[in-house]
């Protein structure tokens, strides 16, 4: 099971060379993050991630493999 500490750093590492907001809320419960393109434009947005579903490894994975596919598909370049 992974701790908040590191959910949170795979999320904000998983966007590179995007910039990535992601931080826990409603108590630790919760997680929201946000990525960036050079402008500072919001290009995705996840508010209402349930921690307990993503603290296995491969769950948390698949979440970032869909948002990554989104924002390839938008054409943008990841890391």
């Amino acid at each position: 099971m992974l701790a908040n500490e590191m959910i949170v750093a795979k999320i904000r590492s998983a966007f590179l060379p995007l910039r990535c907001v992601a931080e826990t809320w409603d108590c630790g419960h919760k997680l929201r993050f946000r990525v960036f393109d050079n402008n500072n434009m919001g290009i995705v947005r996840m508010s209402k991630v349930v921690l307990n579903t993503i603290r296995d490894e491969g769950q948390l994975d698949q979440i970032l493999q869909q948002v990554r596919l989104r924002i390839q598909d938008k054409g943008f370049a990841l890391n």
